[in-house]
């Protein structure tokens, strides 16, 4: 008689867990944070400090972040703190990370992501604007590439490691790899997800322990609008769906950092010249990742990456 082979207990309730702890302690951690900041705000504006280059820019940071900012960054905060012992839990090894090897051929892959996802971002933005729905904003940056840049290595490397490498890891340990791959798009698309809708704020004064599920509920608000769905959901999908396809097909993140750092810094950099024209939605929403439009390019350069990566494999 054959002994029975070793299993995994599925990864997946785990993660679940994980995320709602993150969630309700990123709503709970909020308005501390946020008091925090109105405390730290008061003692700038009396000291001397605050006179100082450094202070009056952390002044006028913390005067310019809404509540909901706030939530954002407790949630940032959770999810780094309760990472460790979820990992723990998992039973995190090395096994499950893709190798970074060879360096010379994965810098190509990554030039060669980064180069399609902006690219085509950013033309697709000027047909936007071509069209009337964006228009420039009055100062334009045009050489403003320093936050574009910045967020699209640090969300590339940051999450591809996390979705693409951990996650998907974790997953593919315990199921079948379409089933993985599902699951993978999936949370990466509900996590981008998770925000309140554009221009909802708290006012500073209403600000109480509770405001945190009071976002909580905005975010759940947004399931229930089909045509919000269909425009932002969809896309956050295709984009998830694209990144874990090519990490399947090249076994390594290389490829995926350069279209997700590519896909960043052409949102942010339109983002930074122009100012949207209401009355799009469903096919062009209030920036290059919402609508029908983004999704089908997502979707093209999504299948465009994979036939050149798979001529560079021959």
């Amino acid at each position: 008689m054959q002994a029975a082979m070793p299993t995994h207990t599925s990864a997946l309730p785990k993660l679940v867990l994980y995320l709602l702890a993150v969630m309700l302690g990123g709503a709970l951690l909020s308005a501390p944070l946020f008091d925090l900041g109105q405390t730290t705000l008061t003692w700038l504006k009396s000291s001397s400090i605050g006179e100082s280059g450094v202070g009056k820019w952390l002044a006028s940071e913390i005067q310019r972040a809404h509540f909901t900012r706030y939530f954002n960054r407790a949630v940032l905060v959770c999810a780094i703190v309760f990472i460790w012992p979820f990992l723990r839990w998992v039973k995190l090894d090395r096994s499950l990370l893709p190798s970074w090897q060879p360096l010379r051929s994965g810098l190509k892959q990554w030039i060669i992501g980064f180069t399609l996802a902006a690219g085509l971002l950013l033309l697709l933005g000027l047909l936007f604007y071509q069209v009337g729905a964006y228009r420039l904003r009055p100062h334009p940056g045009w050489l403003k590439f320093g936050e574009p840049i910045t967020a699209a290595l640090g969300a590339g490397i940051v999450e591809e490691f996390f979705f693409r490498a951990l996650l998907l890891g974790l997953l593919l340990r315990t199921m079948a790899p379409k089933t993985a791959v599902f699951w993978a798009t999936f949370i990466f698309a509900i996590v981008h997800f998770l925000k309140p809708p554009e221009g909802w704020q708290i006012a500073d004064d209403q600000i109480v322990w509770s405001s945190g599920f009071a976002v909580l509920e905005q975010i759940a608000l947004g399931f229930g609008s089909v045509q919000f769905l269909l425009a932002e959901f969809a896309t956050l999908f295709a984009v998830g769906w694209v990144l874990t396809q090519v990490r399947m097909q090249t076994g390594a993140l290389w490829a995926g950092i350069g279209l997700h750092g590519g896909w960043v810094f052409g949102l942010k950099y339109f983002s930074g010249l122009t100012l949207h024209q209401a009355g799009w939605l469903p096919w062009i929403g209030q920036n290059l990742k919402i609508g029908l439009a983004p999704l089908l390019t997502v979707l093209f350069t999504g299948w465009l990456a994979a036939r050149l990566l798979s001529q560079k494999d021959k």
